[in-house]
């Protein structure tokens, strides 16, 4: 099995459509699209949760995004996003190169 980190460099941006249009997405566009997707209002974010966001931003694989975001921000391994790890997600997820029209 690869690695997350070598499955990471084979797809670092993974995007959809919209790849090549609009702006670059800021912190706040992406803090928003998290926090939306936030459906419990319970200031976690499951892995579903976190695909649905990811396929909202234009993610090719938002499963295997939401797997790899988990991985690298889910520092205490409860499988979930809390808010203490909620900026290093929102860090991974602008290193992706997402872009809003």
């Amino acid at each position: 099995m690869a690695s997350s980190k070598s499955v990471d460099k084979a797809c670092p941006r993974a995007v959809r459509n919209n790849k090549h249009t609009g702006m670059a997405a800021t912190e706040d566009q992406v803090k928003g699209t998290f926090n939306r997707y936030d459906t419990i209002k319970d200031g976690f974010l499951r892995k579903q949760e976190l695909k649905h966001a990811f396929a909202s931003l234009g993610s090719r694989m938002p499963r295997v995004r939401a797997s790899l975001a988990l991985h690298h921000a889910d520092v205490n391994g409860d499988g979930c996003i809390d808010q203490t790890e909620f900026n290093k997600l929102v860090a991974y997820t602008l290193k992706r190169g997402y872009k809003f029209k």
